[in-house]
């Protein structure tokens, strides 16, 4: 029992610093290129979420969301100055990461092939950040419309390019390196039906 909670407090430590560290180095966490603002810093937490569970989900998401608002702040560009607002930075990142999980758990039904289960929450769990970040950003557009302008306009057009971009980047990078995480037995912290 102790060995299994130290395996999942170092594996959070571990993760969270993968986050950090592709939050805090330009272009890897977040890639921006003039109005256009492409993470692949969700990656990481769905790994970590599939890897640990839920609570590895909410971890990681306010981990995303701390570090993107951070990010806005020091390197502010169009593509990212919205995220210095804390509502828009995190909120949804904690619902995407705890969100992760019971996706995949709901898919354990309906998709009887492991790799393909884990491919598909990658496509969906990155297409409910997209929403669900989006979703945000409308439901508080008439105050920061105020702040931003028609930079709000401009976002949501972009915005789509960038979650399918996203969503082919989650399955390429992150399908075979959770797979391979989640069967091993020997770091490994849950039973997954196969």
């Amino acid at each position: 029992m102790r060995d299994k909670r130290t395996l999942e407090m170092t594996s959070l430590a571990m993760f969270i610093a993968i986050v950090v560290v592709m939050a805090m180095i330009p272009q890897v966490g977040f890639f921006q290129y003039g109005g256009i603002a492409v993470t692949t810093l969700h990656i990481p937490v769905i790994i970590g979420t599939l890897y640990g569970g839920v609570k590895f989900g909410a971890s990681l998401g306010i981990a995303f969301g701390v570090f993107s608002m951070i990010i806005a702040f020091l390197r502010p560009d169009p593509g990212n100055v919205i995220f210095q607002a804390p509502h828009i930075a995190i909120i949804p990142r904690l619902i995407f990461g705890l969100a992760t999980w019971y996706l995949f758990v709901g898919l354990t039904r309906l998709i009887r092939d492991f790799r393909v289960r884990v491919g598909v929450t990658f496509a969906l769990a990155t297409l409910l950040h997209t929403v669900v970040t989006l979703a945000f950003i409308v439901i508080f557009q008439a105050s920061l419309r105020e702040m931003y302008g028609e930079f709000i306009t401009l976002l949501m057009a972009v915005f789509p390019l960038n979650g399918l971009l996203e969503m082919g980047l989650a399955i390429v990078i992150g399908t075979p390196i959770a797979v391979r995480l989640m069967r091993s037995r020997e770091y490994s912290l849950h039973e997954y039906q196969e």
